[in-house]
């Protein structure tokens, strides 16, 4: 009788991991859903849409993008989060902007690092200090210069919204160089850049990618990259760090996640459907000439990238006295 009920048992077993196997192996056999925590159009749609029709191709199902703007990101994210990890729900997004609102915001109802789990970085672009061409100073010294020179001034700078990795740059930028430069939020980088055009604002901080156009035709003139080192596509526009600041560095890197515990195989498969997309000739032209470095790795450097994020950022939104509002 025991020996029967062991065989009983062990035939359950086997037909459990079979069953398991079997499930693992024929990931995904419904659509994925792709969530944009911005509105449609903007660089982390683009992003979301090309990774999106790429993947549809080579996982045999319908990736669908879902926009979920609103909260500053916080609407996609906590998504994603409370989603089912099983790897039919992901999200495509700016990696520092998850970071500065771990800090930014209150009583969050989720915890980026402990409820996501990265899949890898996408593509990255620097932050750029663009200023309208009659705006005096056309280096960060001469800005500095004329900011400490009038302190009753505020010379103000558009981003594209508040508590944005382009507004807390700018506190970044007031916290290492010693001064206070006011700041206008708006929804998303065009109408801050079209304000600049105006010369509503005489400075803004956005993604090089949403300002080289207006840059080359000369329309708004270039002070400073936030990268490490100069960019390929303007390698004449000089980086903080050249100017004396290595404190002053911030790129744009976009990552796709997915719930914490989905299974290590989905983790798997999908970062390496995306490591296909990413390596792809067409795939990569598409980034490269929108103004992105494609910067694709493993789910590891991805979640390590993004808890160094949330160190780096904690003390300049604290700092800054940034709110979201």
């Amino acid at each position: 009788m025991k020996l029967k009920f062991a065989w009983l048992l062990l035939s359950i077993l086997c037909c459990f991991q079979l069953q398991l196997a079997h499930g693992q192996g024929t990931f995904p056999d419904k659509a994925i859903h792709l969530i944009v925590p911005q509105a449609a159009g903007g660089p982390s749609d683009v992003i979301g849409r090309v990774l999106a029709q790429r993947l549809s191709e080579s996982l045999g199902k319908s990736v669908i993008v879902d926009n979920k703007p609103g909260a500053g990101g916080n609407i996609g994210v906590d998504a994603t989060a409370k989603a089912k990890p099983d790897g039919y729900l992901m999200i495509v997004t700016i990696v520092g902007n998850i970071a500065i609102n771990d800090s930014l915001f209150k009583n969050l109802p989720f915890s980026a690092t402990r409820d996501l789990e990265g899949i890898s970085k996408v593509v990255s672009s620097p932050m750029v200090l663009v200023a309208n061409p009659a705006f005096e100073p056309n280096s960060i010294a001469e800005l500095i210069a004329l900011a400490k020179s009038k302190p009753a001034m505020t010379f103000s700078y558009g981003s594209p919204g508040a508590g944005s990795p382009q507004h807390i740059g700018g506190e970044l930028v007031n916290s290492k160089a010693g001064i206070k430069l006011g700041h206008i939020p708006y929804k998303g980088a065009a109408p801050a850049l079209t304000d600049l055009l105006g010369n509503q604002v005489p400075l803004a901080i956005v993604g090089l990618p949403a300002a080289l156009p207006y840059i080359k035709s000369g329309k708004i003139k270039a002070i400073a990259v936030f990268s490490k080192t100069r960019s390929r596509l303007a390698p004449n526009i000089p980086t903080f760090v050249e100017s004396g600041f290595p404190e002053i560095e911030a790129e744009l890197v976009y990552g796709v996640f997915v719930p914490a515990g989905t299974p290590k195989p989905v983790v798997n498969t999908l970062n390496q459907k995306i490591g296909d997309a990413l390596n792809s000739k067409e795939v990569r032209e598409k980034f490269l000439n929108d103004g992105f470095d494609v910067v694709f790795s493993t789910p590891g450097e991805l979640n390590d990238y993004l808890k160094s994020e949330v160190l780096k950022w904690r003390p300049v939104v604290r700092e800054s006295g940034a709110t979201p509002d």
